[in-house]
């Protein structure tokens, strides 16, 4: 079934047969068994001169391709599907040891749809074909490409690619990331045993690839800017203050760093909304606004499959709720809301109330604390609303420094 919303078409991808790309003999058997106990259909190519001349008489529904290879590397053979027409639909998983962001960079530049990280996980990969088989993310027509920047260390990295290729590429960045953060940690604690180097060594690579998951958790946020550019750094100075709201009535770091992943994607489902809405310089109709109320379920919709540390699509889901039940998406009330969403839902009111937007100008802070204290334990935790206040009257947070 397809389902369409102005410019987007939601679909179910049927995928049968497998193309696998890899100079290595091994790894070629080892994936051909994996796939083919699932039941699909697999040929493969040692190279991407030999891919390409696969592809001349049959269409594969799903293309795996190393990257390092003779003749063709992975990156000139993906440019080249996605180059064709008549091949360019063809989704398309780039399998690598690399990992740094420059070679994220460089998959998204060549069309890249995903990414997996050798060695790989059988979990990851088949997870990631479900993902594509259900077709659970927009699938849009964008007639240009939109600008992105991530950092990699000191550089600052520009990459043009299309939001829903961007989403599905980081989304299994960040996937792979954090299986390969989970194994790291078990290695951490079966190497207590052994010299002080060579936990220092497990430290180090963890905090490289920490720094990685939050670099692509900022690329993520800024693709919704690139629909809505009108509210730009809104999920931030939201994660901003829902950090500030943890800190201030005793939340652990740990459950702060959610938190702040939280308050970075809460808005992620409004890519799914038609930009002439995120835009509108007026009051929105009744139609309208059943668009944006979709956009707490589209969010978690799109991360579900992602196995996060803390429960970021349940506050994401839940970020619009009220405490007496007249919030969206599923109108629940009281304790059926997590603490994590009622944090977002303040900072959400006082950010958006205290900054500009398209149909009026930024109403000021003094206005969004009487929002919500007129609204204290009908809409918004008490606990939550007080430690606000706490902040901002006590001046332990610097107004100018968030908004």
């Amino acid at each position: 079934m397809n389902i369409n919303t102005h410019d987007k078409t939601v679909t179910t991808i049927n995928i049968r047969n497998i193309l696998i790309v890899d100079d290595s003999k091994a790894l070629l058997k080892a994936l051909e068994g994996i796939l083919q106990k699932e039941g699909f259909l697999v040929k493969t190519a040692h190279d991407g001169v030999d891919g390409l001349y696969m592809l001349m008489s049959s269409c594969p529904d799903l293309i795996i391709s190393d990257v390092q290879m003779p003749k063709m590397n992975g990156y000139e053979f993906c440019r080249t599907v996605k180059d064709d027409k008549k091949l360019k639909h063809i989704p398309f998983i780039l399998l690598t040891s690399l990992s740094n962001t420059e070679d994220i960079v460089k998959g998204l530049t060549a069309g890249a749809d995903y990414y997996l990280t050798k060695p790989f996980s059988e979990d990851v990969l088949l997870l990631m074909i479900k993902s594509i088989q259900l077709g659970s993310q927009a699938k849009e027509e964008y007639d240009h490409l939109d600008a992105l920047e991530l950092q990699a260390d000191d550089k600052i990295l520009k990459v043009s690619a299309y939001p829903q290729q961007i989403l599905n590429f980081l989304f299994s960045t960040y996937e792979n990331l954090l299986h390969h953060n989970q194994e790291l940690s078990q290695t951490k604690q079966d190497l207590k045993k052994l010299n002080d180097h060579l936990e220092e060594g497990v430290k180090e690579k963890t905090k490289s690839l920490e720094k990685t998951l939050q670099g692509i958790v900022v690329a993520l946020s800024k693709t919704v800017e690139m629909r809505d550019p009108y509210t730009s750094g809104h999920q931030f100075r939201v994660a901003q203050l829902a950090c500030a709201i943890a800190q201030e009535i005793g939340l652990s770091e740990d459950q702060t760093d959610g938190i702040r992943v939280m308050g970075m994607l809460h808005d992620l489902g409004k890519i799914i909304i038609p930009a002439e809405i995120l835009s509108k310089p007026s009051k929105l109709a009744d139609y309208e606004f059943q668009y944006i109320k979709v956009h707490p379920q589209a969010g978690h919709d799109i991360l579900k499959e992602i196995d996060f540390p803390w429960p970021i699509t349940t506050a994401i889901v839940q970020h619009h709720e009220r405490l007496n039940g007249s919030g969206y998406p599923m109108g629940l009330s009281g304790q059926q809301i997590i603490l994590e969403a009622q944090i977002l839902a303040v900072a959400d009111v006082v950010e958006a109330m205290a900054t500009h937007r398209p149909y009026r100008p930024a109403l000021g802070i003094d206005v969004a604390l009487d929002e919500i204290s007129k609204n204290k334990g009908a809409l918004y935790a008490p606990l939550i609303v007080d430690a606000v206040f706490r902040l901002f009257h006590d001046k332990k947070l610097n107004i100018d420094s968030i908004f």
